[in-house]
This record gives structure tokens, C-alpha cells and sequence, in this order.
């Protein structure tokens, strides 16, 4: 049992682990609604999961529609921390695993996209940026069929604005901050990261959502220096070629070649991407309306 600031829960099963922590199914005393518990660690040099309760209470104020509801927070014995959220279906990158062959079909590759892209336009717009962006922290929750896509660890987020609204001029060096597959060649050369660095890992997450892997896949997280060279052979012609072999070509070169154009202080103009994706929707024959891959018999 935990006693958060306004409930009481029952602890449950351990959903998934964590760096610091893990997240555990809840169940709240009043009324056995089930909820999901993201506990960590008291660390004092490491603070992530003040910054996720910050960064979900200013989504919840603006009213964000990709995010998970807090319900509560506490402690438990000075030694850990934790808060209760809405709990979410599975990850996407467990469901792409699910499929034999590792990935979506276009069609539900393509709304995934949008919605993802939809979630991060929404922690823009509050003025954090992810700095961890892949599918294991994007889940889905079905309601009636409908089918919506939620951001989730928000540890590694930063308020990328000051108290005046406006951009914080980039800091000269910075630690990495990422996963590498996925990380942008920004992060890769440790230059601060801004919301551009997002979207350039979000179209990688894409791309493998897509085809299954990418260029890079092969590379573990401490071979930065190889996973670099094909991100940065994958702006070429032969690179690009295999980068974007099974994807939507026209639209996604010109998604990777917009985000390649924009520097730090550049606001990324999340309408123009999404366009391109209608356009990939429509170029390529494919309905918004067809059954989700996971709800196919």
C-alpha cells in the first residue's frame, strides 16, 4: 500500500522497468480504478521525475490531448518518489515487435506518425523539448475502437524557453542526452539540442516503425562514433537511397532535408510535416479509415 498527497493504492504488478525506478499497475482504495505509479529512486543528481511532474501539469493546464493525466504524488519512506497516472496500453515499440516481420503496415505507420508528431507539436507549444524521443516512450490507448497515441518520460526534458517566452541561447557544451539510434547528429556532436532535434529523431522512429530497422540498428548505444557516420552518410545518395528504401521517398527526403535546413533558434513548422505526410497518405493509395495492424484478426 502507498499513500499518495490524495490516495491510497494498492501496488500491483511491475509494468515495465525504468533507469531509476519502474512503473507499476495501481489500484486506488476508493474505488479500484487501476492507474500506473512511476516510481524512482530519492537521488539528489538526478531529478527526473520532478521534471516529469512539471512537464505534465503544464500539459495538463494547456490542456494537451497526447499526454497522460496525473492523479496523484508522494513519498514512500524518504527513499522513493512516486506519481500516478493514467494508465496506458502498450508501447510502440513493443507492438511493432509483435509483427513478424518487426513492423507496421504504411497505412497504420502513417497515423502513428501523425499522432506522434501531434504529441511532440504539444510539448513544443509548453515549451519543453523530449531529448529522448522513440517509440518505447510513445503507448496507445483504444476507447471504443478509437485509437489515440500518448507521450510518455518526460526524464530527460528541458524547458528550452526563459521567463520571457523566449528561446535560452544555447549553452557552448553539453553532455549527450538520448538514445542513440535515435538521437539527432546535433546530440551526437553534443551541441545543445533544440525542438528541431525532436522532429529529426522522431522521422528516424518513423522510418523503423516503417521498415522494421534502420542503416544503423547493428550498433550498440556505446558505438556513437559508427551509429554518427551512417546518420551523416544517410544525407547522401547512396545512403539516402538505403534509408529511405521502403518508405514514402519524395516526402520523406523532403521531411529530412526541411529538418537538416533548420539551426538552433528555428521553430519547426509541425503543419508543413504533416502535410507531407497527407501527401504520402494520398500519393501511395492509402485510407486514414482501415483497421489498426494490432486490430486485424
Amino acid at each position: 500500500m502507498i499513500q499518495g498527497q490524495q490516495f491510497k493504492f494498492a501496488v500491483g504488478h511491475k509494468l515495465s522497468p525504468g533507469r531509476y525506478g519502474a512503473v507499476y499497475e495501481v489500484l486506488r482504495k476508493t474505488d479500484g480504478k487501476s492507474f500506473a505509479a512511476k516510481l524512482e529512486v530519492c537521488d539528489l543528481h538526478f531529478h527526473g521525475l520532478h521534471t516529469e511532474w512539471n512537464v505534465m501539469k503544464e500539459a495538463a493546464k494547456a490542456r494537451c490531448t497526447h499526454f497522460p493525466a496525473l492523479v496523484d504524488r508522494g513519498k514512500i519512506d524518504g527513499h522513493f518518489k512516486f506519481i500516478v497516472m493514467t494508465k496506458l496500453g502498450e508501447n510502440l515499440f513493443k507492438l511493432r515487435l509483435s509483427f513478424v516481420e518487426q513492423r507496421f503496415s504504411p497505412t497504420t505507420a502513417l497515423r502513428l506518425a501523425m499522432q506522434t508528431l501531434e504529441a511532440l507539436e504539444e510539448l513544443h507549444t509548453i515549451g519543453y523539448i523530449h531529448r529522448d524521443v522513440k517509440a518505447s516512450n510513445f503507448a496507445v490507448k483504444e476507447t471504443n475502437g478509437e485509437v489515440q497515441v500518448y507521450i510518455l518520460d518526460f526524464g530527460l526534458c528541458r524547458h528550452y524557453r526563459d521567463s520571457d517566452n523566449q528561446m535560452k541561447a544555447p549553452r557552448d557544451s553539453v553532455q549527450f542526452r538520448g538514445t542513440t539510434r535515435y538521437a539527432s547528429l546535433a546530440a551526437h556532436y553534443e551541441k545543445e539540442q533544440s525542438p528541431k532535434d525532436d522532429i529529426e529523431s522522431w522521422l528516424y522512429m518513423v522510418i523503423e516503425m516503417m521498415t522494421g530497422s534502420l542503416p544503423w540498428s547493428v550498433y550498440r548505444k556505446n558505438e556513437r562514433d559508427m551509429v554518427q557516420r551512417l546518420k551523416e552518410e544517410c544525407r547522401h545518395s547512396e545512403g539516402l537511397y538505403r534509408l529511405l528504401e521502403y518508405c514514402p521517398r519524395m516526402e520523406f527526403h523532403r521531411i529530412l532535408k526541411y529538418i537538416d535546413g533548420l539551426k538552433y533558434f528555428n521553430q519547426p513548422d509541425h503543419k508543413f510535416i504533416k502535410e507531407l505526410l497527407q501527401h504520402a497518405f494520398k500519393n501511395n493509395g492509402l485510407k486514414m479509415d482501415e483497421a489498426w495492424d494490432w486490430q486485424e484478426d
